[in-house]
Parts: structure tokens; sequence; C-alpha cells
């Protein structure tokens, strides 16, 4: 059903988040329950200000890191999203490049840049315009129970399967380095490397999980991604100094048995690398939870924050696409941490380091959302849940990622499923729905430019949903 309400054009046009008229003002119905409703803007305060004589060290540096990464504002905002995006996916893009060709991969990535910037801007310029905060309340409000349901399916499977893919990529780091290393014999085996697994999940992923809100993370998250920075410059040293000078000689511009970089790609393996990209985009998922917690917030800031977070995702994804293609070529059919050797190339160790705190603080992030998604089909307020409950549900969840982590290696095809299926739906095919069943979707009154988008957007996801789910089968099939 299309939510019903007139509004009129303000003609603001500050900004694409200000540009469609209909959703500037106009009735806001009530939501379903256990949604967030609208709430003051600016309710993030700061830490309470203190005697000079009686600040110590570590509260010195919260109050530096406060007035560099304001909570709630659109810099804590943007680190947040690009730590939710930034995950394990990065260093699959050197394979799902190899796939598509160089080129195609760079097309891809500038694409669902685009468009994964308007989604986001969609579902917030909605959800302010309905006053509810959760993907899933807003999809209730207007396409029905049914769809929010299958929606916190989608979300919470999505969420869950990123948090296990984490487990997988901390678990195989271990692995490698302990493969390398003198240690105990036990540690080398399956046995060790699980028990060391299960310590950095316990000492490191756990506590991350416990607090309500994902700003609260905002400082871990701004570590994790300018460490990334260090970890994306690594991979281009280590191509520059390695496999690029030979492989640069035989680039092809399509596959050919002495190609070692292709340019264009064809078939089903062309579509191979569309779901890790697409895996690699999906910060929908935390979008409303990060936008609730943002301090005087606006459609226009958070579309500003998406933007700075995803120009920072990407940049970092082409960077490591084509130093990471070039550097292995053909050989890189998997994630590239796998080709390194920690132990011979020192800085490579650091970046490991980096990884694996990129890897806590998405696990949490991730974690939340389908923790969030869970809540609303059982009609739980999030905002109202009682701590005890709350670190009950979220170490069950946690656990079971735990568990599958350890138990269910061959996560790739899951991997590359959820990325097709669940990232085509969430990231593309629900916003666009979204904002077609907002009210006022009309040409003349949301402008071409808006209403060609959205309908691109959904075609676009269809054609995720459709042909990335059939190659990553295809793929699953033939190996």
């Amino acid at each position: 059903m299309q939510a019903s309400g007139q509004s009129k054009e303000t003609g603001d046009c500050r900004g694409s988040a200000r540009s469609a008229a209909p959703y500037a003002d106009g009735p806001v119905p009530s939501g379903a329950n256990g949604d967030r409703k609208g709430k003051d803007n600016g309710t993030t305060g700061t830490p309470e200000e203190q005697p000079a004589a009686k600040k110590g060290f570590l509260t010195r540096v919260g109050l530096l890191m406060t007035t560099l990464i304001p909570p709630g504002g659109v810099i804590a905002s943007a680190f947040n999203l690009a730590s939710t995006s930034i995950g394990a996916g990065i260093f699959g893009l050197p394979s799902a490049t190899n796939n598509s060709g160089l080129i195609v991969g760079l097309l891809y990535l500038a694409l669902i840049t685009f468009l994964t910037i308007y989604s986001v801007h969609c579902l917030v310029l909605v959800g302010e315009r309905i006053g509810v905060f959760t993907y899933e309340g807003v999809t209730r409000a207007l396409l029905g129970p049914a769809a929010a349901h299958t929606l916190a399916v989608i979300r919470a499977f999505f969420g869950f399967s990123c948090c296990v893919a984490y487990v997988i990529c901390v678990h195989d780091i271990i692995a490698a380095t302990m493969l390398n290393v003198d240690a105990p014999k036990f540690l080398k085996q399956k046995s060790g490397v699980r028990l060391l697994t299960f310590l950095m999940w316990l000492f490191f992923m756990l506590p991350l999980v416990i607090p309500k809100q994902i700003d609260t993370l905002r400082h871990v998250s701004a570590f994790a991604v300018v460490f990334m920075v260090y970890v994306v410059g690594v991979v281009i040293a280590h191509s520059c100094t390695h496999g690029l000078p030979e492989n640069v000689k035989s680039i092809r511009l399509t596959n050919e048995e002495d190609a070692s970089v292709v340019l264009f790609n064809n078939g089903n393996r062309a579509i191979q690398g569309l779901g890790v990209i697409m895996f690699a985009y999906v910060c929908q998922i935390t979008a409303y939870e990060i936008y609730y917690d943002m301090t005087n917030r606006s459609v226009y800031k958070f579309t500003v924050a998406t933007s700075l977070g995803m120009l920072m995702a990407c940049a970092m994804y082409v960077l490591t696409s084509v130093f990471g293609y070039l550097d292995f070529g053909s050989k890189v059919t998997g994630s590239v941490l796998l080709l390194y050797d920690p132990i011979a190339v020192p800085a490579m160790m650091v970046a490991y380091v980096g990884v694996l705190v990129l890897m806590f603080v998405s696990f949490a992030i991730l974690l939340i959302p389908s923790r969030n998604a869970l809540y609303s089909i059982v009609d739980w307020d999030p905002e109202a849940l009682p701590f005890w409950k709350r670190c009950c549900s979220v170490v069950f969840l946690a656990g079971l990622a735990l568990v599958c982590g350890l138990f269910i290696p061959g996560v790739n095809t899951v991997f590359g499923f959820a990325g097709s299926l669940s990232g085509g739906l969430l990231g593309f095919i629900f916003p666009a729905l979204i904002m077609m069943y907002g009210g006022g979707f009309a040409w003349d009154k949301v402008g071409p430019y808006h209403y060609i988008t959205t309908y691109g957007l959904l075609i676009c996801g269809v054609v995720v949903v459709v042909f990335g789910t059939g190659a990553t089968i295809w793929s699953a099939a033939v190996q």
C-alpha cells in the first residue's frame, strides 16, 4: 500500500538531501510497536567538564577525541558508515576484479558507490518524513507487516552472515600467523587455532556488542578506518615491489591463456564479482541506527556523512582492487590476505593487526542491527529493553556466530550469496520501494533526477539479486 499524505513543494534546493520537495513536511503517522519515534535532536552530549587539576591522561585523551570526533557528528557518522562497509569484503575485491576484469570491476565500484549514497538518502529522507527510525518500522508503515518481517529476516541473516565471516577472517589470520612462527605444536593445530580465536572473541569482540548505541563505537571505528589506510598502503607497496612489474607486461583486453591481468571478462565469470563488490558496500543495514544517534540530525547532514564514508570506502576499494590484482594476477581466487607471508614481511604483520581491529569493530557494528532486526520480529523496543535482557540476546547471537565461524569454515558460498541476495534487497530494492511509497512520488513533484534514479536503483537491485545470486550458485556448482 502507498502511504498517503499531501505535502507542499518548498523549493529548498540545499543539496541533494533537500531536493525532494514532497518530503519536506506533512503529517507524521505513528509507527508500529517497537519502532523508534523521533527524539529531540542534540540528546547526545559531551563529557562533563572537570577541573583541570583532576584531569588524568586518559581523561585528556578522551576529551581530545571527543573534540576531534564529536559524538553524533557528521565525521562520527561517516566513520561508522565506512567501518560498516569496510570489512572482510575488501580483501575479496582483487579476486572479484580477477573474475569481472579490471575495467569492469572499477565500473562496478563507481556505480555501486553512487547508488549506495542515494539509497541511504532515500531511507533517511522517508524515515524523517514519517517519524520512524528503524528499517523495519519504515517498511511496516509503508509496505505492511509482511514486508517488514521479510526485511527483518533478511537484515538479520545478512548481519549475522557478516559476523560469521569476520570470525572466520580472524581464524584465518591466526592460522596463517601460527603456521610461520615458532609456537607450540598445539597452537598450530585446528584446536589450538580455535582456542586462540575464542580468546580473541571473548576479550575483543564480545565486549563491543554490549553497548546499546552504535555511536558508542565511533572512536574505535575511526581508528579502524584510519588504520585501514595503512593496510591499503602496504598492499600497494607489496604490489610495486613484487608482482606488479611482471604482471603489467601480460595485460590483455579479454581472457587469454597467457593473460595475467584481464581488462574485460565475459560470461558468468564477469558477474561472479558483482556479489562480492555488493557485499562490500552494504551500509544500509546500520543507516537508521547511526542516523538516530546523530546530534541535531538532518537528512542533508547525514547525506554528507554517507558521501564521506562511501568515498573513503571507494578509494580504499579501488586501490586494493587494482594493486592486489596487479600483484598476484590470475592467482588471486580468494581472500588476498592468504597470499601474504606476515612473518617475512613485518609491515604486513602490522597490517594484520589493523585488520583484526577492523574485524572486531565491524563484528559489533553489524551484530547490533542484526539484533535490532530480531527485536522487531518479537516486538521488543531496543530503547526500553532492560540491560540484562539486551546482554543475554547479544551474547547468544555473538556466541552463535562464533560457533558457526569455528566449525563452518566453507562460508565463501554463503558469503557471496548474502552479498547478492541480501545486499541487493537491503541495499537497492527496499530503499527504492520505500522512496516510491513514501508519498507524493511523481515526476512533477520529485523531479526527473529523483524519479529516474529511484527506478534505476530498483532495476539495479533486481539485476544484483537475479544475476549475482545465479552466478554465485553456478560458481559453487562447478567447483
